[in-house]
């Protein structure tokens, strides 16, 4: 069996395989995760960015260029933890290189592995080797280094798959971490999961589904809600939620979005010249309707009345409540817990986002959380190192400047805060909360997820493990031991202020108990305890 080249129809089958290929694999690359911390895995992050690049795609008129931008565009809305974010800028990149391409053959896939490895690098502020950016970055080379030899596509793809998984075989060399450990790395062996579909589909195999035994399917990160399901009642001007596809030609997105602003909020419109996704609250879907009408076919209409089934509260609301006008900054932060979720609003935050360590937000759960801030700019506060990146992607998406301060911690974010000023401009706080990043010690007690060897420690599924500033410090079998233990390590004087920050599973007897201690622990230093209903993590604390 030999190929030529891939043609739109035939595209789409390749992506469906590889992406069902990584998403039967999914946990198998969740394992590799070297940290045994609960978090957003990375196998699970990137299977819901590659799941969301197939639903756009897949809704694409059967053409190269249609196919690949909407792949794009979709992974760029569901981009989630810093793999997800990587994988949306290899389909931006794939997309660019191949360009009005009508058929993909062995020059055009050389060109677009490359074009994907060179933007997928550009997304990351430090680039580290031994990472999925080096597997894609060989497979490149290899593309390049083969295209003038090969002429049978299939056999193409498969010496560039053989060449990146030896690449992949190579990555704990080039990162002590992953030899330690003894994995490879997670992001590049899901890739190769996807890649190995493709050339599955080529050969005409299928997936073979695997039943896990003993394990339970774990739950999927923060789900890409509807814009209605997430608003708050007080905010909504316009009654009705009005989607749709408006499909023609010569379309110009720039130019819909100026006419249908003046007409709703919350508006979303993306696409390209031949396809669009619109989105917007009016109170006159038929308006918006009559006027897309006339620029191209309209499909997936779907209009909801968001204020039916609450008009007593919403009527409440208008009668208690003045109108809200902009300021100049909003804040938007991704925070999980209750009570820290208070303590975040308390300091000013305009909108928060459910999620942080093991729900990871996608680029469009953020887009829509800055586009209900009431405000003409817009500083984001991402509190987690696998939110970080996508945060940065926000901003491509909006009319409106939006700064990422690139807090890791729920401290370092409560740090920035308190260095907020509203009156000074975003440049200003976004260098100032950045600063006041560094101002803060982070220290985090959580359980083992897997069994792991790293950083000298044996550790087991289950045991207690405390972090400090994200390393792994002590490991033991009792959250209040191994706190103590990781306080203590953490230089600690009479000059420092330590805050305390209780999660869910700890009851507030508890808590004062732990209290207790720490200030037995340093008598002359002052302690401050909080509930912060946070999942996973029995304490969080910040030394200043």
């Amino acid at each position: 069996m030999s190929l030529d080249f891939i043609d739109g129809p035939k595209l789409k089958q390749l992506l469906a395989m590889g992406v069902e290929t990584l998403t039967e694999y999914k946990e198998e690359v969740d394992d590799l995760n070297v940290f045994p911390v609960p978090d957003g895995d990375t196998g699970t992050n990137m299977s819901l960015t590659f799941q969301a690049a197939w639903r756009e795609a897949e809704k694409a008129a059967d053409e190269v260029p249609a196919i690949l931008e909407r792949a794009a565009q979709g992974a760029l809305m569901g981009a989630r933890g810093n793999s997800g974010v990587i994988v949306s800028q290899f389909f931006r990149g794939f997309a660019k290189s191949v360009g009005k391409a009508e058929k993909l053959g062995i020059p055009e896939i050389s060109k677009g592995i490359v074009g994907a490895a060179n933007l997928a690098y550009q997304a990351v502020r430090k680039p580290v080797e031994g990472t999925i950016l080096t597997v894609v970055r060989e497979a490149g080379q290899k593309a390049q280094e083969i295209e003038g030899k090969e002429e049978d596509l299939i056999k193409f793809l498969k010496k560039v798959y053989q060449h990146a998984e030896a690449t992949l075989e190579l990555t704990p060399e080039l990162l002590p971490a992953l030899k330690q450990a003894g994995v490879v790395d997670a992001g590049g062996k899901g890739l190769l999961y996807f890649f190995q579909g493709i050339i599955d589909a080529l050969e005409g195999k299928k997936v073979v589904t695997r039943k896990k035994a003993g394990r339970d399917e774990k739950k999927e990160s923060v789900s890409a809600r509807r814009v209605d399901e997430e608003l708050e009642l007080e905010e909504i001007t316009f009654q009705y939620c009005t989607e749709f596809l408006l499909r023609g030609k010569g379309l110009m997105v720039e130019s819909i979005k100026e006419d249908l602003a003046p007409h709703g909020d919350s508006m979303l419109v993306v696409g390209d010249d031949k396809t669009v996704k619109i989105h917007i609250h009016t109170n006159n879907p038929g308006l918006i309707l009559d006027y897309a009408v006339r620029l191209g076919e309209l499909s997936e209409i779907d209009i909801n009345n968001m204020v039916e089934q609450s008009q007593q509260r919403l009527e409440k609301m208008r009668r208690n409540q003045e109108p809200q006008t902009l300021k100049e900054i909003g804040l938007v932060a991704v925070v999980a817990g209750e009570g820290l979720q208070n303590i975040f609003r308390n300091l000013g935050v305009d909108e928060i986002i459910e999620g942080g360590q093991t729900m990871n937000p996608s680029t469009e759960d953020l887009y829509r959380a800055v586009s209900k801030v009431p405000a003409t700019q817009v500083i984001i506060l991402p509190t987690n190192s696998n939110v970080v990146l996508t945060a940065g992607q926000v901003g491509e998406l909006t009319e409106i400047p939006v700064a990422v301060v690139p807090s890791k911690t729920v401290p370092q974010g409560v740090a920035a805060l308190m260095s907020f000023v509203p009156e000074e401009s975003l440049v200003h706080n976004q260098e100032a909360m950045t600063r006041a990043l560094s101002n803060v010690l982070t220290g985090e007690v959580t359980f083992a997820v897997r069994n792991s060897s790293y950083n000298g420690f044996e550790i087991q599924e289950g045991d207690i493990i405390g972090l400090k500033e994200g390393d792994i410090a002590c490991v033991g079998k009792d959250a209040t031991q191994v706190l103590l233990e990781l306080l203590s390590s953490c230089g600690v004087n009479d000059d420092s202020f330590i805050t305390l920050y209780y999660g869910h599973d700890i009851n507030e007897q508890e808590a004062q108990s732990v209290l207790e201690k720490v200030q037995n622990l340093f008598p002359e230093t002052e302690v401050e305890l909080y509930y912060g209903g946070q999942p996973l993590y029995y304490y969080l604390f910040s030394v200043e």
